[in-house]
């Protein structure tokens, strides 16, 4: 009798072919760019910024319309940079894969399909026939902590959502504080130049007066030495602006030659009173973007935990089997896999996640402590910096009464030009000085908001209540 060759075999193998081809996906390549960075990503245009900035709403931020025409206020540029800057566009794209950890973390174990065939070959083939064997099999074990992973890979996803968020808060503050840096020095600028261009014009006058003998060669030299140094001083001041320019460009995200076009009116507040610190100082680990990121890390790792636990089950497999001998004699049957856990008993993915756990706590009360650390030194710098701006002030005033006082007696001779000169540098330098105080109390008004998580004003409401918290 010829041989016969069932067919049942290769049909579930097709099946099972086919089904495990159903869903796949196809690669594609994405090659770098070759062009200069700056070049192979343009800037938005300033209609989509402005779609794009109405719609932030995971950040402490106001709700600002950008009106680039007008040129950028601190706040507005807070907004641009948490829409351009590149190094925030490659941390979202760790929400693809938090996401895509979810995705497999929920996915079910594939069943495993088997086939044989046994050829009669040989010896007596009377009445024989091709023998076969299918099965179908499924490993149950990866069912018994799916719940466990996937609570883990959810909260995994939760905390980097909120990372993300954090990173673009301090983005925001970054660029904002950047805004401040360069007013600071351009109002530094602007004064040097009034104090440079008071003594170029004295030192052209006395030049003159010299020539015609009505002055002395002291008046001369002290006036021209008093317009070298102011000249010195601009120059230095251009050469900060043009660094803090280009700082500010890389915090917003655009090209270093992008014209940054700033507002200078009222940046500066006359007075920063900040809440008390109990107002403040409370409930930072519910607002602090990181710190909440934190605590989903710490949930995460707890379920990475008991996942790790619960993979101490032994591995099981069940499946069912189909088959013929070479006599034609069939046979159906059921079958379980069973693995005993003599040595592994996944001891060493446990302590690893103990590990986690344990490091995610310790980082968790650590930068608990330091934020509210940041949070008093921030307070205690403002505190100190206000009677010294208000003494700065005062010195600004009695300044300006002196240079005046010393100009009429100086046309009298009741004092000599050293002095005069000098009461004027000191004037020009005690009014960079002031504004250097205030651009401190600035930068400790954006770390305060940056160690207490709140969006504060520079023109702070009475009570933190009405300082705009995000929801969670």
């Amino acid at each position: 009798m010829g041989l016969k060759v069932s067919r049942a075999p290769r049909m579930m193998l097709l099946v099972g072919i086919l089904a495990a081809s159903n869903g796949c996906q196809v690669y594609h390549g994405q090659p770098l760019p070759r062009a200069a960075v700056s070049r192979s990503r343009p800037v938005p245009a300033w209609k989509k910024l402005r779609i794009a900035a109405a719609r932030i709403h995971s950040l402490p931020l106001p709700p600002l319309p950008l009106q680039h025409a007008e040129g950028l206020t601190p706040a507005e540029a807070a907004v641009l940079a948490v829409l351009l800057n590149p190094s925030l566009r490659a941390l979202r794209d760790q929400r693809g894969e938090a996401a895509a950890q979810v995705l497999q973390a929920g996915l079910l174990p594939n069943p495993q399909l088997t086939e044989s065939t046994s050829l009669v070959t040989g010896g007596y083939r009377t009445g024989t026939f091709t023998g076969y064997g299918a099965g179908l099999s499924w490993n149950i074990a990866r069912l018994i902590n799916r719940s466990a992973r996937l609570a883990a890979a959810r909260y995994h996803r939760g905390q980097v959502d909120l990372e993300v968020a954090w990173r673009e808060w301090q983005a925001a503050l970054a660029a904002r504080l950047a805004v401040y840096d360069v007013l600071a020095i351009q109002r530094e600028l602007a004064q040097a130049r009034l104090a440079r261009d008071y003594l170029q014009h004295d030192w052209s006058v006395l030049t003159v007066a010299f020539h015609k003998r009505l002055a002395t060669l002291l008046e001369v030299t002290a006036a021209r030495s008093a317009e070298r140094q102011a000249e010195n001083q601009v120059l230095q001041l251009k050469q900060q602006l043009r660094q803090h320019r280009i700082l500010l460009n890389r915090a917003l995200g655009l090209p270093p030659p992008f014209p940054a076009n700033l507002r200078i009116d009222g940046t500066f507040p006359r007075r920063l009173a900040p809440p008390q610190a109990s107002l403040l100082l409370d409930g930072i680990p519910k607002r602090r973007l990181d710190l909440l990121a934190l605590r989903l890390g710490y949930r995460s790792a707890q379920e990475k935990l008991r996942a790790a636990v619960l993979q101490q089950f032994p591995r099981i497999s069940i499946g069912f089997q189909q088959g013929s001998d070479t006599s034609n004699l069939h046979t159906t049957g059921f079958g379980v896999t069973l693995d005993l856990p003599m040595f592994d008993h996944n001891q060493g993915r446990i302590a690893s996640a103990k590990a986690s756990r344990k490091a995610l706590y310790d980082t968790y009360v650590a930068r608990t402590f330091t934020a509210q650390s940041d949070a008093y030194l921030a307070l205690a710098n403002l505190h100190a910096l206000q009677p010294r701006i208000r003494a700065s002030r005062q010195a600004v005033t009695g300044l300006e009464m002196l240079r005046k006082t010393y100009a009429q007696a100086l046309q009298f001779g009741g004092v000599d030009v050293v002095s005069y000169y000098t009461v004027v540098t000191r004037l020009s330098t005690e009014k960079i000085h002031l504004l250097r105080l205030k651009e401190q109390a600035v930068r400790n008004w954006i770390a305060l908001a940056m160690a207490t998580g709140l969006y504060l004003p520079l023109e702070p409401p009475r009570s933190v209540e009405n300082i705009r918290v995000p929801t969670q």
